[in-house]
């Protein structure tokens, strides 16, 4: 009787440490988000000739529903155009996917990346945000590596972007010579293996 009293009192105790570790990470989160805002625009967005593109915000609401797949989801899905070329029309050159979700800081990065050598070399940028309900495909295979970038819907690059990279395979792009790169990531893939290796194991 005294061991499961202590059990319950030490499951107890654990509880409420947990309770305000998660209640101070939250209060936190909301000090540094606005998640009334869908859009934001930034100052160092205008173009030479006046013009003011619409940056998605992409700060994660700590409030978020849960969905199916066990996983949080932000109240306003960033899928969507970040920013489109500024002169011809979008099909006159190439356009980058992001593979994101909200409060992927590592995301922001490449997107600033990206951004800066919109002049040298012309692009869209579009988010797919992979905790949308109809992008379960990209959730399973992107959920480990996100940001992940393609480039006319064929795979580039994961995790990080530096402006050289950028540079070139825009470029390449442009002149009709990208090609889909290797090493493209699939979850689901390794997840398997990994269940495999465990079962095979346990013989």
């Amino acid at each position: 009787m005294k061991t499961q009293l202590s059990m319950k009192t030490t499951f107890l105790s654990l509880s409420i440490v947990a309770s305000r570790c998660r209640a101070l990470s939250i209060r936190k989160v909301c000090q540094r988000c606005n998640p009334s805002l869908a859009y934001n625009i930034h100052p160092s967005n205008k173009s030479s000739h006046g013009n003011v593109l619409l940056l998605r915000n992409i700060h994660l609401h700590p409030l978020g529903k849960t969905s199916a797949l066990g996983m949080e989801r932000s109240e306003n899905s960033v899928t969507g155009p970040v920013y489109q070329v500024e002169s011809g029309t979008r099909e006159d050159f190439p356009v980058v996917q992001l593979y994101t979700k909200e409060g992927c800081t590592l995301c922001d990065k490449v997107s600033n990346v990206l951004r800066s050598v919109r002049e040298e070399c012309p692009h869209s940028l579009d988010a797919i945000d992979i905790t949308d309900l109809d992008k379960t495909e990209f959730y399973d295979k992107y959920k480990w590596d996100i940001p992940v970038l393609h480039i006319n819907g064929k795979y580039w690059t994961k995790h990080k972007l530096d402006v050289k990279e950028a540079v070139d395979a825009l470029t390449r792009a442009t002149n009709g010579e990208f090609e889909e790169q290797r090493g493209e990531p699939n979850a689901a893939v390794m997840e398997k293996r990994m269940t495999d290796r465990k079962n095979n194991q346990s013989y």
